[in-house]
């Protein structure tokens, strides 16, 4: 099909010299010198001889044969067969061959098919081209074209095994800098774990000499514990080196390789331009040149995106934006530094001190300083943090950082105190004297409430004389126990005085008179009066 329409681009180009007037004998230099391959003379004049230059169906309609299988009862099954079975992607011609001989051959239809298998491939190609059979329906995913990210921006992480000869397996985790290309490949005997993958992003960022914003990883066990609609749960050691080197982290959805085709890529790329040719050598050997051969790509070869070789890129336009790199506890010793725990609960570390929760006084704990994070564990393993501090910058000194969950926290044995007081002596000012108390006696507020419930269980007053007493200390605002007691006692002392004893009633029926009486005629007392009377008078004259 291409000759043919190569010959129908040459026969037009015929056709429209001859309409400029040149000769057909000077048409096959001209053609030449148009860098066209001029067909023999007796075809240039054929179409010479022509007013219109014929389209390319034309020019191959001549040439085609007959279709064998064109037979209307072959057809029929093949177009069936064929529409049927479009969305099966196991679906061989050799198996609709065979159905043919079934149907037609062994039944008696036909002695023989007209075509063997290859020109039935052919003729089924020709339907499908002709839309005489339907066509699969392609939904394929919807892509956009994703630019490149700002210089010192993305970091791509990824992991990779490769069987060598002997059935030995060599485990490589690839790191690529998105924007400038720059390959890190590093290989051992046995699978990546999270201490692993952290030690090697951190060599990454001492070889590139500066540490990147975000880190895109796939769904890999030892990165991440679970996700769950976009939820992502870091493993511990992932979580504690992403915060140690302020590494924003973007988790690729699963099984979604595309996503980050560009450190997929590198993958293939390591297998088949590194391992594919030294399958043989021995797995030492191969971890141990995977260095050099990073090193060649990185400055020798030009890469096919960016038409640019990768550490010229870096250097030109990367390096300047990289931030500095911090100090790690993967780029060296993992040593736990041991220590023991005092009773003011803090490490000192430098000129500071630093806490650790109360129930590890006494005890042996560890602590790291790395990368500006002071993390306690509560063994030499370092399996269980129990505290981080964020180490104070070097101008601050003698300082205590105590964790706010480090603190001693106040005892609550005063509030069964409260509970109890409400609970024997109920009545409607105790709450309001309570509160006072607590209030008032912020410190002793426990031995407070034990003094008055002491006093009150002693006395046992009435509730009608302990309302009384609780107004009174509510209004005059007396919310410490001796005021309390001083209140009671006077309170108490003022309803005795105004009580009268039962010896001091008068009974009139059992009162007797310890001496006799002189009873007196009332005509005594009648001259008595007027003698006196006549005696003031003469005095007075």
């Amino acid at each position: 099909m291409a000759t043919m329409q190569k010959l129908a681009i040459v026969v037009k180009k015929i056709i429209e010299l001859k309409k400029q007037g040149i000769a057909q004998s000077d048409i096959a230099v001209v053609l030449t010198n148009m860098n066209l391959k001029p067909p023999s003379a007796p075809t240039i004049r054929k179409y010479y001889n022509m007013d219109d230059a014929p389209s390319a169906a034309q020019l191959t309609s001549a040439f085609e044969k007959p279709k064998a299988f064109e037979d209307p009862q072959c057809k029929e099954i093949i177009l069936t067969t064929l529409a049927v079975n479009k969305e099966n992607v196991k679906f061989t011609i050799s198996s609709l061959y065979d159905l043919l001989e079934e149907e037609l051959v062994d039944t008696g239809v036909m002695k023989a098919l007209p075509g063997n298998e290859q020109t039935l491939r052919n003729y089924c190609t020709y339907l499908r081209k002709t839309g005489q059979v339907p066509e699969k329906e392609i939904q394929g995913r919807l892509y956009n074209f994703v630019d490149d990210p700002p210089p010192g921006k993305q970091i791509q992480l990824d992991y990779g095994v490769q069987r060598i000869d002997g059935g030995e397996q060599i485990y490589f985790i690839c790191i690529r800098v998105r924007r400038s290309r720059i390959l890190f490949v590093q290989g051992q005997d046995h699978r990546f774990n999270a201490e692993e993958t952290c030690r090697s992003i951190y060599l990454f960022f001492i070889f590139i000499g500066g540490r990147f914003e975000e880190l895109v990883i796939d769904q890999d066990s030892a990165l991440i514990s679970s996700e769950f609609l976009g939820e992502v749960v870091e493993t511990r050691v992932f979580k504690e080196f992403l915060r140690e080197q302020e590494l924003k982290l973007f988790v690729c959805r699963k099984a979604d390789p595309e996503s980050k085709g560009s450190v997929e890529n590198l993958v293939g790329f390591v297998k088949k331009n590194y391992f594919s040719s030294r399958l043989d050598r021995s797995s030492q050997k191969l971890i141990a040149g995977l260095g050099a051969w990073c090193k060649r790509k990185n400055t020798r070869r030009l890469n096919c995106a960016t038409h640019r070789i990768p550490m010229e890129h870096f250097e030109q336009e990367e390096k300047a934006t990289l931030r500095p790199n911090l100090p790690s506890s993967y780029g060296g010793s993992t040593t736990l530094m041991p220590v023991e725990g005092n009773k003011t609960r803090t490490i000192r570390y430098k000129t500071n001190r630093y806490s650790f929760p109360p129930e590890y006084r006494f005890k042996t704990i560890y602590y790291r300083a790395a990368g500006g994070v002071l993390s306690i564990y509560n063994n030499e393993d370092g399996t269980k943090l129990i505290r981080q501090h964020d180490i104070a910058p070097s101008h601050v000194k003698n300082t205590l950082f105590m964790h706010p969950q480090d603190l001693r926290k106040p005892s609550e044995k005063w509030k069964d105190l409260r509970q109890t007081l409400l609970r024997r002596y109920h009545c409607p000012s105790m709450i309001h004297f309570i509160n006072g108390v607590c209030k008032e006696n912020d410190r002793y507020k426990g031995e407070q409430l034990r003094a008055v419930l002491k006093y009150l269980d002693g006395k046992n007053p009435e509730v009608e004389f302990l309302e009384t007493v609780l107004a009174r200390c509510c209004s005059t605002y007396s919310y410490k126990v001796t005021q309390f007691q001083a209140i009671y006692e006077g309170l108490q002392k003022e309803m005795s005085e105004t009580t009268v004893p039962d010896s001091m009633v008068f009974d009139a029926n059992v009162f007797t008179m310890p001496v006799d009486v002189q009873v007196r005629d009332q005509d005594f007392y009648q001259s008595y009066f007027t003698r006196k009377v006549n005696q003031s008078e003469g005095e007075v004259l």
